[in-house]
């Protein structure tokens, strides 16, 4: 609970801009900390004593999903919910539905009727599917800020996440490409049971280009403070033969360069070596759904 909660704004306007410029207002407040209200399942089970103020999104028309034709991509609101993005037709048919089944993996059907998307990216838990599922898509996000709004590729949001959302700014939108022809994508994971949230995930996408590598995306979580975008290291394999050993060799890699810290649900070493497993896993799997 929010103990000393005293303020309680609900932005709405005529438009969403200003809307968004209201909301932005109460949160450069310096005299009072102020606090987002989306789903609020992170504010809520947080128990900050400090947040004084609460800034509910709710009326800014931010809940939707837009299979964009002229953008060539899928753009989802903020406030759009997991379980909406789960059985949203449009995410459930591109990139093989792994952003769908992303989105149904975690927590409880009653979590997942209440928790967002933007939520999700402000918050950045390091085991969510869904991130990962968004950074192997390639996903950007779209933040306002006093200044207008901006775009951003998920990767970069998350490294500056924090400094970016202080500006103040809102997350407004998730944008993400529509994938290219011959291009497979899955996700791989390990989790205590099938409804338990993964303890590692592996998310790839891969283009076939004939034989050859022609793009690849790996996104991990679990193996970091956030989910980690590994697409740097799945580049090795673009323009090469696809073989069983290349895909080894790139997973190695993966497991020499994550640091995980280890907890109650998987040590150091456990974590490591799921992160070259499902990391072969999923880019193998991603490359047969390519054919």
């Amino acid at each position: 609970m929010l103990l000393n909660l005293r303020e309680y704004h609900r932005p709405v306007a005529e438009t969403p801009d200003r809307g968004l410029s209201h909301a932005l207002e109460l949160f450069a407040r310096r005299e009072v900390r102020t606090a987002v209200l989306a789903g609020g399942d992170t504010l809520l089970a947080a128990h900050d004593t400090t947040i004084e103020a609460v800034v509910d999104l709710q009326g800014l028309g931010l809940d939707f999903i837009t299979a964009d034709a002229n953008q060539a991509g899928l753009r989802i609101g903020a406030l759009t919910t997991r379980a909406a993005l789960a059985g949203h037709e449009a995410a459930r048919a591109s990139y093989d539905g792994i952003l769908a089944e992303a989105a149904r993996r975690w927590s409880g059907s009653v979590q997942r009727n209440r928790a967002t998307v933007g939520g999700a990216v402000a918050v950045a838990a390091p085991n969510d599917p869904l991130l990962a599922a968004l950074l192997a898509c390639d996903a950007r996000v779209v933040l306002a800020d006093r200044a207008g709004e901006q775009q951003r590729s998920l990767g970069e949001f998350l490294a500056r996440r924090t400094a970016l959302l202080a500006a103040p700014a809102i997350i407004t939108e998730l944008w993400v490409p529509w994938p290219a022809s011959h291009t497979g994508a899955a996700l791989a994971s390990v989790a205590r049971t099938l409804a338990d949230a993964p303890i590692v995930i592996a998310a790839a996408v891969v283009q076939r280009d004939g034989e050859q590598c022609g793009a690849a995306r790996l996104a991990l979580g679990g193996v970091a403070e956030a989910p980690w975008d590994a697409s740097s290291l799945a580049a090795g394999l673009i323009g090469r033969p696809w073989t069983a050993a290349a895909v080894a060799a790139l997973a190695g890699r993966v497991a020499e360069t994550v640091r995980p810290t280890g907890d109650f649900r998987g040590s150091a070493e456990y974590r490591q070596a799921m992160a070259e497993v499902l990391s072969a896993r999923a880019l193998a799997a991603a490359w047969h759904r390519a054919a």
